[in-house]
């Protein structure tokens, strides 16, 4: 099911985005005075599967803009001879957030640089359909420069690459380890039913008025939970397939407990403590 042994270095990644309204007024011509709303609508409307039932269709990916970024890292390393597993949860933009200073070129350039430069294995669900598209188009949109990101191997077995999903683990996608299309679990159904905590307080269908109403903060912690759960659905599925010992497995899970819960202290960290409240023991 997985082919590759699990790497030192591993990012679980997830990202957040609403229709483009500065997009949307370059397409249609739209006055400056439109409301931010307006132009999101005027997208909707020219969207397929509009209608009165389904006022909100899903957009297009080159005219998402992305609000924000999310990673959980997991980095195998050696104390006193013993293994252990460090975490850290990043955002972009971080806690505490300012709509009005947000810049999605920095989001996204920042992002594909740190994965460049670090070289980690990236791990997402339904990353390949989405996520990297979005990347990629936004990415071209706002004039960013991502030469190690985008650089590739002549052969597979050569280097990482980002792009061949097919060939390489170096993008794990969970949801096409799992399913094809009509029957893909979501991440939320998925990480449920394994006793994880899934979504907390809201879904996705939330984020676009959350931004109308400048709540980016919300935004931000809605994303980094969904990859805690993008994170405890891929260690099941390490253990599933063989790449963990049952002792490996239960003890990076506790790990990953403590460190949720020495996160949960922090200032902006409520999300955090309600997903390790929600967790089941």
């Amino acid at each position: 099911m997985l082919k590759d042994d699990i790497r030192e270095r591993t990012w679980f990644f997830d990202l957040e985005w609403v229709p483009d309204a500065v997009g949307a007024k370059k397409l249609f011509g739209l006055p400056d005075d439109v409301t931010e709303l307006e132009a999101m609508q005027k997208l909707w409307e020219n969207t397929s599967g509009y209608s009165e039932d389904v006022p909100r269709p899903f957009v297009k990916y080159v005219y998402s803009r992305v609000v924000s970024i999310a990673f959980l890292s997991r980095n195998a390393v050696y104390r006193d001879s013993q293994p252990h597993i460090e975490f850290a949860v990043h955002s972009l933009p971080k806690l505490p957030t300012n709509k009005e200073q947000h810049d999605e070129a920095a989001i996204i350039g920042t992002f594909l640089h740190w994965v460049g430069e670090r070289e980690p294995q990236l791990v997402g669900y339904n990353s390949i359909e989405s996520d990297l598209q979005v990347l990629v188009q936004r990415g071209i949109i706002n004039e960013v420069s991502a030469p190690a990101f985008t650089r590739r191997p002549a052969k597979p077995w050569e280097g990482r690459d980002y792009f061949d999903s097919r060939n390489s683990e170096w993008h794990l996608d969970l949801l096409q380890r799992f399913s094809r299309f009509a029957m893909a679990p979501k991440l939320n159904d998925l990480a449920v039913l394994c006793g994880y905590p899934g979504k907390i307080d809201m879904a996705g269908d939330q984020v676009v008025d959350l931004w109308l109403a400048g709540d980016v903060d919300r935004i931000v912690k809605y994303n980094q939970t969904d990859t805690f759960n993008t994170y405890l659905v891929w260690l099941r599925t390490a253990y599933f397939s063989g790449k963990l010992s049952e002792e490996a497995y239960m003890s990076e899970q506790e790990q990953f407990r403590d460190f949720l819960e020495a996160e949960a202290e922090k200032e902006d960290a409520d999300h955090i403590a309600k997903f390790v409240e929600m967790w089941e023991p």
